[in-house]
């Protein structure tokens, strides 16, 4: 596979298990790896032969607590992304311009079919948790192979297994020449009543003659079958050609959608990786924290020069010694001065205090009751900057899977970009407007006449949130009142 993809896997494993919690980061298949055992650990398991579930790195595991602060932080962005719906439109003047089957992606259109609020739902979070995802503009047919529809396809970062883009692209919707997908799934056998995994590879390419096919290799032998695979001339058995009502392409329908760019040879890292790596690092420290607590945090009663007289020997209660020899008996208490507990204390506040500057929780939520209004303002917008251009990317990317489908269904080119729009609303940076900018603007407007009825009524809805109804229905009751009078 594709070296990035192979330095990417541990990163995409790494945060999707600080994300799930405590069950995937204390006893999942990597916890060894977010907990590391000391030498003396090692030595107990390994040279001793201490069984596991005995031992002191057991003990340190089980009571160690993984503070889930990542799961919030990457909850909080993708929540603001989904604050304010996206605009989309499938026509300059109607989205009567596009075609049915184009217009119902808006509704349906994916497996979940809870149309683009759902597709851009997924997309976000992916964005934000592994920087990746894919998505591939196929077509789908009821079981008579009738009423061909449009459906996007969502593959995760970890299912884009490589994939080329050519320097000299064919076509204006990209220069994507192959792309190889993870498509392994289990399949029930009836029979013995089991599930049983099977590996299966999907590859998206162009042939010789610029024309877009899949393949498909499943089984055992999927991997040498992907490394003989022609990918010009393709064996016409295993190859496929998709069409919708008779129409092939000349591009692949292929979108692979990163952090704040397109495109499948870019491999960016997790943006919140920092995150997950202060969450993993609290949770160590803790296990070291709460091991010094059980075993210095309760004192030691000492008594020397002592006949043992019984085991009831409880806290709270008193001993009586019996002296055995000619030294003095003696009785004290042994307990630690703590200095350490507090320095691992400590170190735990500092690596929370950390996330003030990565965390945008604490950006929007925790600015300070005696903050100004100008300020929280300020803190609050840097830290939606970042995340309005991560959601601008995953507007181009949906625009794009709706591109190809207007492509496939018959569209030409300028025929597509000017009917195809699909936009997120950023206005959750904070953008705010004051009342005397709002009447500068439309007396201005008034002598220019720059902007249209309808955009300047967005305007107004911009600067009175939730106060004014939608333009059409603004529309209806002007009507109604010329009427009246």
């Amino acid at each position: 596979m594709n070296e990035e993809y192979q330095a990417r896997l541990p990163l995409w494993e790494y945060v999707a298990d600080c994300y799930e919690g405590a069950e995937r980061v204390k006893y999942g298949p990597n916890a060894a790896d977010y907990l590391p055992m000391s030498s003396l650990e090692r030595d107990e398991l390994y040279k001793r032969g201490v069984p596991f579930e005995a031992s002191r790195y057991a003990f340190r595991r089980k009571i160690a607590s993984y503070e889930n602060f990542f799961r919030p932080t990457v909850d909080d962005v993708v929540g603001i992304m989904q604050r304010n719906p996206a605009t989309v439109r499938f026509g300059a003047a109607s989205d009567d311009e596009s075609p049915r089957e184009v217009r119902d992606l808006r509704d349906w259109g994916n497996r979940f079919n809870d149309g683009l609020a759902g597709l851009k739902s997924r997309l976000n979070f992916a964005q934000i948790l592994f920087g990746r995802y894919g998505m591939l503009l196929d077509v789908v047919a009821d079981p008579n192979g009738l009423r061909p529809s449009f459906c996007i396809v969502e593959y995760p970062a970890q299912k884009i297994l490589d994939g080329m883009v050519d320097g000299a692209p064919n076509s204006q919707f990209g220069a994507l020449r192959w792309a190889l997908l993870d498509e392994s799934t289990r399949k029930f056998d009836r029979a013995r009543k089991v599930w049983s995994p099977v590996r299966r590879l999907r590859l998206l390419a162009l042939d010789a003659r610029n024309r877009y096919y899949t393949a498909v290799f499943e089984g055992d032998e999927a991997e040498s079958q992907w490394r003989a695979f022609d990918l010009d001339r393709p064996d016409p058995a295993r190859a496929l050609y998709p069409t919708f009502k008779g129409r092939a392409l000349d591009f692949i329908p292929f979108t692979v959608c990163n952090v704040d760019d397109l495109g499948i040879d870019r491999w960016p890292t997790p943006p919140y990786l920092d995150v997950a790596r202060l969450a993993v690092e609290n949770y160590v420290v803790d296990s070291w924290y709460k091991m010094g607590l059980y075993l210095h945090a309760t004192p030691t009663l000492a008594v020397c020069n002592a006949a043992r007289e019984s085991n009831d020997v409880r806290l709270g209660g008193v001993v009586w010694p019996r002296g055995s020899g000619a030294n003095p008996v003696t009785v004290s208490i042994l307990e630690t001065n703590g200095a350490g507990l507090a320095e691992l204390r400590q170190a735990k506040g500092e690596l929370k205090e950390t996330l003030r500057y990565t965390s945008i929780r604490d950006l929007l939520d925790r600015s300070g009751a005696n903050s100004s209004s100008d300020a929280l303002r300020i803190r609050a917008t840097s830290g939606t900057v970042a995340v309005a251009s991560i959601d601008k990317t995953g507007a181009r990317a949906i625009e794009e899977q709706l591109c190809f489908a207007s492509r496939w269904a018959g569209a030409t080119v300028e025929e597509t970009c000017r009917r195809i729009y699909y936009e997120p609303d950023v206005s959750y940076v904070g953008a705010e407007f004051s009342m005397s900018a709002v009447v500068d603007l439309l007396k201005t407007n008034g002598e220019t006449r720059t902007l249209s009825n309808r955009n300047i009524y967005t305007f107004l809805q911009k600067a009175a949130p939730g106060a004014l109804p939608s333009f059409e229905d603004n529309e209806k009751q002007k009507e109604e009142d010329e009427r009246k009078l």
